[in-house]
């Protein structure tokens, strides 16, 4: 715990407040202090503490408000109520927003130490930098808006191996991962896009944990990818396809005629039809070669090169995987010679 940020209208408690942190034996990079809601957020954005502490009636922006804006934005941000008695049940509505913790006034320094003590013990030694979490969910969010699934397989893994570094435990491992799911999903809604997510099934292990993160995360792409193009694109694919069969088609060739990317064709057309757009090809020629070949005019060099081949022996190497016979098999097993 390096950054505190302290967020109370009266001078007095902040200077107070300030003094008896500084009294702690956990030595701290910075102790900042606000007025209110709205300076500590621009406070945030330009620095992010580790720990807030912050009162309840405030003027611009209360506390409450405050709590839930910063859970919204940097749930990592661990948050403290300075609570009077008589606002004890406002600073209760605090849980919805991640608050865990409460500082009664009038507090001591006794009480305040007592409560750090608490707070620093809770993370572990835990060491994790939330511009940089915060740096590769937005990588992670990107990455998943425009469908490069390598890519956020790549950058789920880096941040699997940060949360290792900074963690020393699977539980601490796991803590620092919780946050994940519900910030992806509020920087997408904030895309207009609504994902459904499961929650991860709770465990112990800190691989089970990551492998059900990383499964939930492909099911937003799937949901995705679905919703952009959908069925209707992708039987556009398969007749404009299935015209062209004999040609020689590239992946390529039919994004370009759709209009999209060839790696979201690629994708979607494998979400929607459950098989990749090679298979399909190869499986739409073979079938043209097995009506031909029931042909006994079509001599089986010739009906390499119509259906797209550029020579026999490919030809017959993809018939007989497909079928299991070579094409002259194939002809002799319908009574063709």
């Amino acid at each position: 715990m390096k950054q505190i940020l302290i967020v109370d209208d009266e001078p007095l408690i902040l200077k107070g407040m300030v003094i008896m942190l500084k009294q702690h034996s956990h030595t701290f990079d910075s102790i900042r202090t606000a007025s209110n809601g709205v300076k500590a957020l621009q406070m945030i954005e330009e620095s992010m503490p580790q720990l807030l502490f912050t009162d309840i009636r405030m003027p611009k922006m209360d506390g409450l408000e405050l709590c839930k804006q910063v859970n919204e934005k940097y749930p990592l941000i661990q948050k403290v109520i300075i609570s009077g008695y008589g606002d004890f049940e406002y600073a209760q509505a605090g849980m919805s927003y991640g608050v865990k913790e409460y500082l009664l006034k009038p507090f001591t320094p006794v009480k305040i130490h007592d409560l750090l003590t608490k707070l620093i013990s809770q993370s572990g030694h835990a060491i994790l930098s939330i511009s940089k979490y915060e740096d590769w969910i937005e990588k992670i969010v990107e990455a998943i808006w425009t469908l490069r699934i390598d890519e956020v397989e790549a950058h789920l893994e880096e941040l699997r191996l940060y949360c290792m570094s900074a963690s020393t435990s699977d539980s601490e491992f796991i803590q620092l991962l919780q946050d994940c799911l519900p910030m992806i999903k509020k920087r997408l809604s904030l895309r207009s896009f609504q994902p459904r997510m499961e929650e991860v099934t709770d465990t112990t292990d800190m691989m089970a944990y990551f492998l059900q993160l990383q499964e939930q995360i492909m099911k937003v792409i799937d949901e995705l990818a679905l919703q952009r193009g959908g069925q209707d694109l992708m039987q556009k694919a398969k007749i404009y396809m299935d015209a062209n069969i004999t040609n020689s088609l590239s992946l390529e060739d039919v994004a370009e005629y759709l209009g999209i990317t060839p790696p979201y064709l690629s994708l979607l057309f494998k979400k929607v039809f459950k098989e990749t757009f090679v298979q399909y090809r190869i499986t739409k020629r073979i079938e043209l070669a097995k009506r031909m070949l029931e042909m006994p005019h079509y001599k089986t060099n010739d009906i390499a090169y119509e259906i797209g081949y550029e020579n026999y022996p490919h030809f017959s190497r993809m018939f007989k995987k497909v079928t299991g016979l070579s094409p002259l098999e194939y002809r002799h097993m319908m009574g063709i010679k």
